[in-house]
């Protein structure tokens, strides 16, 4: 679920997050759990959706240890499965290689067809245009993959890891730029993934917009292991036995932050969603399910070497205003 906070008054109380964390060594048994620890709202709000997006992360199809493992995926989609009524896709547009590799080299094939759902290359999808911003905040128009845009439902799943741009990607950041087209064999000059790549201010703020537009209903972090280091494709596998999953993938992002030894709001297109109330983004907001304590599971993950550069990416509230951020 999608939390839009509006002010309240009275003893009206907020409504509170949950964020399931379980710590298990088995990555689909951890990753089963934590959904099945947020309950009833899960499978009511899947049985209503009539377009389910299931996105992986294939950041690269050429490094298993960048990508989503298929347990994962697989556990997600199990449940899915039995609680969907609608139509359900498995849907991923890779910045490195092309979709087809991926699915092949990572074992979505046989999961596909052990549960009848389709494989879409969102690089390869219809497309919609809509409008970024280039390093000097001009107006600069990229293309979203409709699958993406059209779903009802959307399922962010991956592992958590350190970013060369912008800190750390996790759910939201996984949905966003999944949903942005590569057009050619891999990120350059004139392909749309790479022109959401400007300076660290607009990179942040253009991610941001695009994730607003394809927010995940869903989000599922799968920490059986992490990557520290020169993410999301050439860092360092960490082992670490946990999954966590909500409705609100901002609160879910804000504890799997916390738990890399990362303050959430330091990461910027994050703070943008906080501010602009697309989740919980604060401790008294959020509470965990599933027996697993964020706390004593932390670990201080190195980030990418260009984190110290990475965290300058503020802008002043007058642009913000002007981008239509706030």
């Amino acid at each position: 679920m999608i939390y839009f906070y509006e002010a309240m008054t009275g003893d009206t109380p907020r409504p509170r997050a949950v964020v399931s964390v379980v710590a298990e060594p088995d990555r689909y048994g951890a990753v089963r759990a934590a959904l099945l620890a947020l309950g009833a709202a899960l499978p009511a709000r899947l049985a209503a959706a009539q377009k389910i997006l299931i996105k992986p992360n294939f950041v690269s199809c050429r490094h298993p240890a960048s990508a989503t493992h298929v347990d994962a995926a697989r556990a997600v989609l199990e449940l899915v499965a039995r609680h969907a009524r609608g139509e359900v896709v498995v849907g991923e547009g890779p910045a490195l290689g092309e979709a087809d590799e991926g699915f092949d080299a990572y074992g979505y094939r046989e999961l596909a067809a052990e549960f009848g759902v389709p494989l879409v290359d969102l690089n390869r999808a219809p497309t919609k245009p809509f409008q970024v911003y280039d390093r000097d905040f001009g107006p600069l128009t990229v293309r979203l993959a409709e699958p993406a845009l059209e779903s009802d439902f959307r399922v962010a799943v991956g592992p958590p890891k350190s970013h060369d741009a912008v800190v750390v990607t996790l759910s939201v950041k996984n949905m966003a730029m999944g949903a942005v087209v590569r057009t050619g064999e891999a990120m350059g000059d004139g392909d749309d993934k790479w022109a959401m790549h400007q300076d660290y201010a607009a990179m942040n703020v253009n991610l941001f917009l695009v994730a607003r537009e394809v927010w995940p209903h869903l989000g599922v972090v799968d920490g059986h292991e992490a990557m520290e280091g020169d993410g999301p494709i050439y860092g360092t596998p960490v082992p670490w036995g946990f999954a966590a999953a909500s409705l609100d993938a901002l609160a879910l992002d804000y504890v799997a932050c916390k738990m890399m030894g990362v303050e959430p709001s330091e990461v910027g297109y994050l703070y943008y969603a906080g501010r602009a109330g697309l989740g919980a983004f604060a401790d008294d907001d959020i509470e965990t399910a599933g027996g697993g304590d964020p706390a004593a599971l932390a670990r201080t993950l190195k980030l990418h070497s260009t984190a110290r550069a990475q965290f300058e990416w503020r802008v002043g509230e007058e642009q913000l205003a002007r981008l239509a951020v706030l």
